[in-house]
This record gives structure tokens, C-alpha cells and sequence, in this order.
């Protein structure tokens, strides 16, 4: 019975909301300018990562992805602030949800940022949630809600965790076909180099056998 309801009451209000926050950057194209970096970040991390297997992210690259939720936050505060024309800090009050999503990130930037910086959690959980699939996600979240109209809710919460674990999933099959690739890439090219070396290996062989020939033939002429 709660599992029909859920089928049939909540899924499709959360595939709804998903297909909003996926689509936010049409309905607000401005957010494409802050937007586009955090893909383009997250698309070079996954096959550096997927190339580079054995390295981990690095308390150093923790603290920069940290930072870029501070970016992220200070850009939704400059967009709430020229929601008039001029600006207003009474903006902030009259979306006084964006504002608080905004002041949110602000404060989730900092916490990462100075855990990050002294290193005061644990190492692998402090890499998985500054890795850029979390930070870049959890940016474009409120990016989205705070450039749109997209309520936030329990229906986008649970939509943006769908949105994580359908990115995660495809991060890392991204990861590990890249990683197959690049090694029957080496592969491939260690056949080639060991091919390589075998033919030069005959002719080499082939020119010993020849100066061999010559100089028996040069004997049997000055006999």
C-alpha cells in the first residue's frame, strides 16, 4: 500500500521536479554564465580521475572545491540584490527563502572549507563530500531554485538526490570505461612496440647474416 502510493502520488511530482531543475537552465539562461563552469569542472575532473585511477582528490584540491561554493553564494546574493532595478538589500527580505538557501551555501562553504583547511574529519569522508559531483551538484541545486521559480521542498530535496545517484551512476561507469579504454589503449601500443622490436630485431639479425656472407665471400675471392 505505501509503496502504490509513493508509485503512483509522490514519484511522478518528483520526476516532475526533477525535469525542472534539469531544465532551469532554459527558463533562466542567465544561469548558464555560473552554470557552465561547474559542468565543465565536473565533466575534466571525471576523466582526469578516470585516467589517473590510484590518485586521490587531495586535502588542497578539498579546500578549492570548497571555495567554489563561496563563489557560487555570493553570486545568488548579487542576483537576489538586483532582482530591482536599482538593487535593494530589501530583495533579500521579500525572498527571504532564496536568501536563506543562499546564506546556506555560504555557511556549507565555510564549514567545508576550514574542515578541509585543518583537516579536522576524517580524510575519505572529507574527499567524497568535497569531491565536485556533491559541491558542483549541491551549487547547481540552489542555483537553480534561487534563478527559478523551483519551490523549495521535500519533492526537490528527494529530486536532487535522484539527480546525485543518477549522476554518480554515470560518473562512474564514465570512470571505468575510460579506465578499460586506456588500458587496452596501452596495451595495444605495448603489442605494437613489442612487434616493433621483433622486426628490428630480424633485421638486425638479417644484416648480421648478411655481413657474414660478405665477408666469407670476400676470403674466397682474395684466395
Amino acid at each position: 500500500m505505501v509503496w502504490e502510493t509513493f508509485v503512483n502520488v509522490y514519484l511522478p511530482v518528483v520526476l516532475e521536479r526533477l525535469v525542472e531543475l534539469l531544465n532551469a537552465p532554459a527558463v533562466n539562461p542567465e544561469m548558464g554564465w555560473i552554470v557552465a563552469p561547474l559542468v565543465l569542472t565536473l565533466v575534466l575532473m571525471t576523466f582526469y580521475f578516470g585516467k589517473y585511477t590510484e590518485e586521490e582528490l587531495g586535502w588542497n584540491t578539498a579546500v578549492g572545491n570548497s571555495i567554489v561554493l563561496l563563489f557560487v553564494s555570493i553570486d545568488l546574493l548579487r542576483y537576489l540584490f538586483h532582482l530591482t532595478e536599482p538593487g535593494s538589500i530589501l530583495n533579500y527580505q521579500d525572498e527571504w527563502v532564496k536568501a536563506l538557501i543562499s546564506l546556506g551555501v555560504v555557511a556549507e562553504g565555510i564549514t567545508l572549507l576550514l574542515s578541509s583547511f585543518f583537516k579536522a574529519l576524517p580524510k575519505h569522508f572529507t574527499f567524497f563530500i568535497c569531491s565536485p559531483l556533491p559541491v558542483n551538484l549541491q551549487a547547481y541545486v540552489a542555483i537553480a531554485i534561487v534563478y527559478t521559480d523551483i519551490p523549495f521542498d521535500l519533492a526537490t530535496l528527494v529530486a536532487a538526490l535522484l539527480l546525485f545517484f543518477i549522476l554518480l551512476v554515470s560518473v562512474t561507469l564514465i570512470k571505468i570505461l575510460e579506465h578499460v579504454l586506456l588500458v587496452k589503449l596501452e596495451q595495444t601500443k605495448e603489442i605494437e612496440l613489442e612487434e616493433e622490436r621483433r622486426l628490428l630485431e630480424e633485421k638486425k639479425k638479417k644484416i648480421i647474416a648478411e655481413e657474414k656472407q660478405l665477408r666469407k665471400i670476400k676470403k674466397r675471392l682474395k684466395v
